[in-house]
């Protein structure tokens, strides 16, 4: 027996090897969607294109429709039906495969192809998850061809070869990956709706452009809030990068940030690399102090902030900023999204866009008493944290699921 075909994880009662077999032989229909784009706009039909399909389902948030005529011509060719495994064949989400769970008619372009299992003898729901594990994605990758839009031919598609073990161990597995995906889809779900809530608050808590007092506020605060300067309420700092041939510079203690490490997190808890205090001495970086600095990429990406935790420094793709006292720090980190937009709209560069000292520091921006700062900049850490515990959770779970393909697969 072939134990490269037996999984290191399987579902009590089930043994022997799995069998391989292509996919034409295990699908009884394999089509793709129209090769011509529908000159109507508008209609009664959904018209179902590679922006919809995720891993996680069908996403219609922004689906297009168009008219009963056009959708006649394309359902002949074409003809999805409740149950389908949907699969995206071209572009940048080439591989991404959901099933077909709207128990209507629609449309679909050619950048996504349909297959229908053989009935009783080939699970869509475990073939979902077999495109969709490493196995899938890897002969996926392997196929793709292409210059300005990379595909899989429906041919290659048809080609490829997986392990298959019997129908009824792919109903368990099909069915235990199904009530996993469903319980990823309903924590992403509440992840983005505290999300929208953060987006929707941040709105509301800080004054409009051209206002000074905002929608909603906490009880006990009234009055206008006052206009101050950037460059007067905070220090901006740049940063800077040491010699890299010299390693007297490199693998010290002092943390030295560079963009692509600040993201959706509010702080910043360590550096990838690290530099020596000759290293500091020899360069433009600075130290910057914990729990006042609120590092600001201004370059390439413009935008993306966090608090420093810790004393550390930046290279030259930051103008980071020294709260001042006058300043909560969460309040102010809070405000960034203000920060950022008016960055973007001013930034400069020929040959990347780029935020200057100069620039950031007459910005004017509206800021209420040091008291009514805090309880905002309170609010919205809370909101962070919430988030970023939801935000671990979807992450978790997307791991539990990694792992268990790859060992309940071959």
């Amino acid at each position: 027996m072939n134990k490269q075909q037996e999984p290191r994880l399987r579902f009590k009662g089930f043994t022997g090897a799995w069998e391989e077999k292509v996919l034409g032989e295990v699908t009884e229909y394999l089509s793709d969607g129209t090769h011509f784009s529908p000159k109507s706009q508008n209609g009664e039909y959904k018209y179902i294109t590679s922006k919809n399909i995720r891993n996680s389902g069908l996403d219609l948030s922004d689906v297009s429709y168009i008219s009963a005529e056009e959708h006649q011509e394309i359902y002949k060719r074409c003809s999805v039906k409740f149950g389908d495994l949907l699969l995206t064949k071209d572009g940048a989400s080439t591989g991404n495969c959901c099933i077909n769970f709207l128990d209507e008619e629609f449309s679909l372009l050619s950048s996504v192809a349909v297959l229908r299992p053989k009935q009783k003898k080939h699970n869509a729901n475990f073939l979902c998850q077999v495109l969709q594990s490493p196995i899938g994605q890897n002969e996926i990758k392997g196929s793709m061809a292409g210059q300005a839009i990379t595909r899989i031919t429906l041919e290659k598609l048809r080609a490829y070869k997986f392990n298959f073990p019997l129908y009824e161990e792919q109903t368990h597995l099909g069915l235990f990956f199904r009530r996993l995906d469903s319980q990823i889809a309903e924590s992403r779900a509440v992840l983005e709706k505290s999300r929208q809530l953060k987006k929707a608050m941040l709105a509301k808590m800080f004054p409009a452009n051209g206002e000074k007092i905002p929608k909603i506020r906490f009880k006990g605060f009234e009055g206008e809030w006052e206009c101050r300067k950037l460059g007067i309420e905070v220090e901006i700092i740049g940063g800077g990068t040491p010699d890299t041939t010299n390693s007297a510079y490199w693998n010290g203690d002092i943390d030295w940030y560079s963009p692509t490490e600040i993201g959706e997190a509010a702080y910043a808890n360590g550096s990838v690399k690290k530099i020596t205090l000759l290293g500091l001495q020899k360069s433009s970086a600075q130290i910057l102090p914990a729990n006042r600095t609120v590092l600001f990429t201004s370059r390439a990406s413009i935008g993306d902030m966090a608090i420093l935790t810790k004393d550390g420094s930046t290279n030259q793709g930051f103008q980071s900023f020294v709260v001042g006292e006058r300043l909560d720090v969460y309040f102010f980190y809070a405000m960034g999204f203000k920060i950022k937009d008016y960055a973007l709209k001013n930034a400069s560069g020929s040959t990347f866009l780029e935020i200057s000292k100069n620039t950031l520091s007459q910005m004017e921006f509206f800021v209420p008493s040091l008291k009514e700062q805090t309880q905002i900049g309170n609010f919205f850490r809370q909101l962070d944290e919430t988030i970023a515990l939801q935000s671990a959770e979807v992450e978790k779970l997307n791991q539990l699921k990694k792992g268990l393909l790859a060992a309940m697969l071959v």
